[in-house]
């Protein structure tokens, strides 16, 4: 299996084809109901074809839960995998990460069903089982909705006058159940909250966008998450949003035109393009489906920066040296405090605490 940079290098070295100036078309039609084939991967061909899986629970102070897969066709032969997660209860740690070609992990074409290494994923859009073994630790989760799985409207934004698509399935709120052991011991249980997201995508993050952000918070049973993509000049430069509140079972709000106001801008001077980072924002926004009856404004403050990754800097010299002329990424992560404020006919619902920004500049 070679080496990812390798791989990433060899898909940047890879002239991409020309897409039409002509508008981007987002979050068409009416809400969709998640089924089990929005989660079922789509195996797209291309170079710069995509997915993703992610899930997340935390468990208070005794340690947390995450598992990622990812799909990708960069580099040489398509449909590889990364498989990974890590369980860290009471400080100790079960982790794995197996790169893995195309025929050595499996899916079912039917059902949700994946393979992928040490471990697995599978269920409905109502119950999703995650469980993993390496030696003798071992570990299964069982995520279930507490918000219902969502689409922002029917889930897809369109890119140029070949249709490429990217797909989006969000998670916001999860009941997590579980059992696990580790070094050979019995098996415990565990409880907490959590939440996850499914992407696919035809086209590769830095052809696509210029920055995208995402936030997202939990606080009891509430939820708010907001993604935003910033469109690459060949896109026309579009600003493609999407925010989402959660209250319980309900949803307080879900808008694809709110106006977001940066009020303190981070300005990377220890980068070559000096990217512009949104540390400290307000929002300001009405409910898709009922806007006269659901406003809302928010305001998200920089807390701390928590990490900054210069993703060439992981390279090196020379594959940064040809990875750098497709596209410069750095990311951000920051915490932030927040409240926003829904009003909803005459009664306001306020909702406050930290949540976590995560900004990505692919290119200036």
């Amino acid at each position: 299996m070679k080496h990812p940079i390798l791989a990433l290098l060899v898909a940047l070295c890879t002239t991409a084809a020309a897409h039409a100036a002509e508008p981007v078309r987002a979050w068409q039609g009416s809400r969709v109901v998640v089924k089990d084939h929005h989660l079922i991967p789509v195996l797209h061909e291309g170079e710069g074809y995509g997915e993703k899986y992610t899930f997340k629970g935390e468990f208070g102070d005794r340690g947390s839960f995450y598992f990622s897969l990812t799909i990708s066709n960069l580099g040489l032969g398509d449909h590889k995998m990364e498989s990974k997660g890590r369980l860290t209860i009471d400080g100790k740690k079960f982790a794995w990460k197996k790169e893995l070609d195309s025929d050595e992990w499996s899916f079912d074409k039917k059902t949700f069903s994946i393979k992928a290494g040490p471990a697995t994923i599978s269920g409905t859009p109502d119950r999703i089982v995650i469980s993993a073994a390496k030696g003798s630790d071992a570990a299964e989760m069982v995520f279930t909705p507490i918000a219902r799985a969502w689409r922002p409207r029917n889930g897809q934004v369109t890119w140029g006058k070949e249709h490429k698509t990217s797909d989006f399935t969000v998670f916001p709120l999860m009941e997590v159940k579980g059992k696990y052991k580790l070094g050979g011991g019995d098996w415990q249980t565990i409880e907490g909250t959590g939440f996850g997201s499914r992407t696919w995508s035809d086209l590769a993050p830095y052809e696509q966008a210029r920055w995208t952000m995402e936030f997202r918070a939990i606080v009891g049973d509430a939820t708010v998450y907001f993604r935003e993509i910033g469109a690459t000049d060949e896109y026309g430069n579009q600003r493609i949003p999407y925010l989402l509140v959660t209250k319980g079972k309900r949803i307080l709000i879900e808008s694809f035109d709110y106006t977001l106001t940066p009020t303190d801008l981070y300005v990377d001077t220890a980068h070559e393009n000096r990217y512009k980072v949104p540390q400290s924002f307000t929002v300001l926004g009405k409910d898709a489906e009922e806007p006269e009856k659901r406003q809302f404004r928010g305001k998200f403050e920089k807390k701390k920066l928590v990490k900054r990754k210069d993703m060439l800097e992981s390279m090196s010299g020379a594959l940064a040296l040809v990875a750098k002329q497709y596209s410069k990424p750095v990311s951000y992560d920051y915490d932030q405090t927040f409240l926003i404020e829904v009003k909803v006919g005459d009664q306001v619902e306020r909702i406050q605490g930290v949540g976590r920004l995560e900004v990505y500049h692919w290119n200036k």
